[in-house]
């Protein structure tokens, strides 16, 4: 095989590189469309091409975008260019993590998005607005409107309302952080 085809197909298969399974609900997985996507929006070329693939899902993930970012369902999710998210994060469809003012006219917009840190789960129709911080593995309802900080291993649904708060998080996710510290985790 000639090697420019070689190459290209090392490009292509880069393009093409898969989000691992969810660390802790294996059932969480991204499929190619949602894969393909994310690689595009990474790697910030063929942006024709990915401004395509935004137009058909309805989609417009901005924003730092972490290695294993999880999106089951790649439809209506938009993020703000400022937003950060973390490792393991999962967005589900048609949530929003957009600013919290939407007339905003300051002289900076470093910091008018949400920070997302790792392990959060933002459940369908969920809204994160503004310049909060929402804890590790904390769970986002479906939904929910956030407009405050909220701590980790919380689970919040409504508005702003904190259902329960736990130390250290639920077994599964001890299990895992407990692993990952002994160098058995991703």
């Amino acid at each position: 095989m000639p090697a420019e085809h070689q190459e290209s197909r090392l490009r292509l298969r880069s393009l093409m590189k898969r989000t691992p399974v969810h660390p802790i609900n294996p059932h969480i997985r991204n499929g190619f469309v949602a894969d393909f996507y994310l690689q595009l929006a990474r790697r910030g070329r063929f942006r024709g091409l990915r401004r395509v693939l935004e137009h058909i899902l309805c989609t417009q993930i901005l924003g730092s975008l972490p290695e294993r970012l999880h999106v089951p369902h790649p439809f209506g999710i938009l993020t703000g260019a400022t937003c950060k998210i973390g490792e393991d994060v999962t967005l589900m469809h048609f949530c929003s993590l957009g600013p919290k003012d939407p007339w905003y006219q300051g002289d900076t917009s470093e910091k008018i998005h949400p920070t997302l840190e790792e392990g959060v789960y933002v459940s369908m129709g969920a809204m994160v607005l503004g310049p909060v911080t929402v804890g590790a593995w904390s769970v986002i309802g479906a939904n929910a409107v956030v407009t405050d900080d909220i701590p980790p291993f919380s689970t919040v649904f409504g508005n702003n309302r904190v259902l329960r708060a736990t130390e250290g998080g639920p077994p599964q996710v001890k299990r895992y952080l407990e692993a990952r510290k002994k160098g058995a985790g991703p």
